[in-house]
């Protein structure tokens, strides 16, 4: 049975079972979770250190709740107007209340259906999260009534790390390219600091230039403190589902996020480790990892995505086409590991309830999960 409570100040309704309890904020619908790993649970998801703080400028409800994975429409920061519509950062679905429709409860499943209404768009938006018995994952579903466009779209997974630079393996399925920003992510004028090159396509993600000259890897996390940057890889859509990985083997957990390319067709990695010194952030954000997967134009929101942009013009989708018929999904996942374990390799289908982690040092570890839930 579902139950609201109050998780980091903020009303969330709740579910779980033996792996995994989840909590969606009322507010937004942001999605944290505490997973079994064995002897303890962990909570790998980033909650904003200003959660019992008042809002500094009355700034949009997302930043206010800022924690774990939300569902973004229109994805990005939506400067602009579209059409006449002027969308808070990352949609109405990141900043509005979702009610509780429905608590499922069957044999070996729990879940929850929750709904919010779209007033800009005049339409509906409905989340579904699921937990099966003896899955250390979460199944997420979005679905739309009364609602026909074309949007941006992402999920905002983001996570939390050991403020030790290097200290968690960051892992992608193979992209076909990636990109640094075209233009500055943070500027020193707005008391912001970025450190990446702009402009550049990103050939080796363990050596990604700088304006200072050098390189960053990008394959490691925390990366040198002090920045605020921004990256998009372009995935693979041939493959079957794309996977995101972060390991942190002196914390013994493995995070894993699983996705369709077809319907979800970026990565983005936002990057805070210490760039941002305006409020609420005042430099005291470190360490944290927004593994992104999106179909977008960066973060620049609806009117760059659907306009023609680079991507559109080297054939990579930058928004999808929403109607009643569209379903967003994505599978979050988390398992112990050792001490000496160095990233992953590849996710792998074994059967129709099994997947494979395969590590680097060739560990090959089998995880209950129903990856045909995302689609084909």
């Amino acid at each position: 049975m579902a139950i609201l409570k109050t998780h980091y100040g903020r009303p969330s309704y709740t579910v779980k079972n033996e792996k995994v309890e989840v909590y969606i904020t009322v507010e937004g619908g942001h999605l944290t979770a505490d997973f079994n790993i064995g002897t303890r649970t962990i909570n790998p998801y980033f909650i904003a250190p200003w959660w019992e703080e008042a809002p500094y400028y009355k700034e949009d409800k997302i930043i206010q709740v800022l924690r774990g994975d939300f569902f973004c429409m229109p994805f990005g920061g939506n400067d602009d107007e579209y059409n006449g519509k002027k969308y808070p950062v990352h949609g109405e679905t990141a900043n509005n209340n979702w009610e509780l429709v429905n608590v499922k409860k069957s044999s070996g499943k729990v879940g929850l259906d929750l709904k919010t209404e779209l007033s800009l768009d005049n339409g509906e938006v409905f989340k579904t999260i699921e937990l099966y018995d003896n899955h250390p994952v979460i199944y997420s579903t979005h679905r739309f009534s009364k609602l026909s466009g074309s949007f941006p779209v992402g999920h905002h997974p983001t996570l939390k790390f050991p403020v030790k630079e290097g200290v968690a393996y960051i892992d992608i399925s193979k992209p076909i390219t990636g990109f640094t920003t075209p233009v500055p992510f943070e500027e020193a004028k707005n008391k912001g600091y970025s450190r990446l090159k702009l402009n550049t396509e990103i050939l080796d993600r363990s050596k990604v230039p700088t304006l200072d000259g050098e390189s960053l890897d990008l394959t490691r996390y925390p990366t040198s403190f002090g920045y605020e940057d921004l990256v998009v890889f372009i995935n693979d859509q041939s493959r079957d589902f794309c996977f995101s990985a972060t390991s942190v083997p002196s914390e013994g957990y493995l995070y894993f996020q699983l996705k369709n390319p077809k319907v979800l067709a970026e990565t983005l990695f936002w990057m805070s480790n210490g760039g941002r010194h305006y409020p609420p952030w005042n430099g005291r954000v470190r360490g944290v990892l927004g593994i992104e997967e999106i179909t977008a134009y960066y973060h620049y929101g609806i009117k760059p995505s659907i306009d023609n942009n680079e991507f559109q013009k080297r054939g990579f989708k930058s928004y999808l086409d929403i109607d009643e018929n569209c379903e967003i999904k994505i599978i979050m996942g988390a398992i112990p590991i050792d001490s000496d374990f160095k990233g992953v390799e590849d996710i792998v289908k074994k059967n129709q309830d099994t997947i494979t982690i395969k590590g680097k040092n060739g560990e090959a570890i089998d995880i209950p999960c129903f990856v045909d839930f995302l689609g084909n």
